[in-house]
This record gives C-alpha cells, structure tokens and sequence, in this order.
C-alpha cells in the first residue's frame, strides 16, 4: 500500500548561481550525510536547481526558485519549481561535446533516478522539475517499491 507523502523540509531561494550551494546545504541538513541516498540526492538537486537558476525566466510569479524533498514509499523526491521559460524546455541532451562544461544534468539526473523524473508545467505559473531516488542504494537486498508516478498539470 502506498504510503503517504512525508516532507522533509523545502527552501525558497533567489534565481541566483550561489543558490545552488544553499539548496545543496539544505540536502546536508535534512537528511544528513550518512543517509544512503545523500550523495545521489545531493547531485540531483544540484543538477536540477541549476537548471532552474541558469534556465528559466523571471516572470510573474517572480524571480524565485524553490526545492522541496520528500519521502514517498522507498524513495526521496526532489521538486525543483521555477518561474519556467517560454522559449526552453527541460530536455536530456542528445549529445553533450565532450568539452562542454554544461549540457548532462538532467541526463545526469535520468540515471542516478533511472528515469523516474519529468516536468510539471503549469504555464505563467512556472514549472517544476522532480525526480525519485531510492532512498536505499541499489545493491541493498531489497528492492525499491515502485515510484508513485505524480500528476503532471492540468491546463487551467
């Protein structure tokens, strides 16, 4: 039976590059460094909060990015929310050169969460990239349930 939801906690920063060190403070602090999944769980918020500071756009609903991680069953969820982009859209790279420093994080992010992410796109309203990470690492002896799929938003 799937279990409710659980935050862990959530930070509202600036759209700005140091933001991404606070988010990844923010992974530190809630679920420690000795959590099984810290480092995966770290990497993801860092690969998809700088997306949101590097990618999106100011806009209506201001110039704030906010990160949210969750418990759902076995995993930990990160939701990165943005004011969103009218002209991008968050995409895996097909081909990253290989002396480019950016273009693989959110192929980055598809293989640490083995393709458990996607985009909530609510418009003017901004956007939310999430991923699930098992909260137990791979070899553990047992398996991850299965991820909850979350709804993706509905045209208003």
């Amino acid at each position: 039976m799937p279990q409710k939801p659980r935050k862990l906690g959530e930070i509202v920063l600036r759209r700005k590059p140091e933001s991404v060190s606070q988010a990844r403070e923010m992974v530190r602090d809630l679920l420690g460094a000795d959590h099984p999944a810290y480092e995966q769980v770290r990497l993801a918020v860092s690969e998809i909060t700088t997306n949101a500071v590097e990618h999106s756009e100011s806009g209506p609903v201001g110039d704030l990015v906010m990160v949210v991680l969750k418990v759902v069953n076995d995993f930990v969820y990160v939701e990165v929310t943005d004011p969103g982009s009218a002209s991008r859209k968050p995409h895996i790279q097909e081909c990253a050169p290989l002396d480019a420093e950016g273009g693989r994080g959110l192929f980055i992010v598809d293989e640490i969460s083995a393709g458990k992410w996607g985009v909530r796109d609510f418009g003017a309203g901004g956007r939310t990239v999430w991923c699930a990470i098992p909260a137990t690492p791979p070899n553990a002896a047992e398996p991850p349930t299965a991820a909850p799929v979350l709804p993706a938003a509905q045209p208003g």
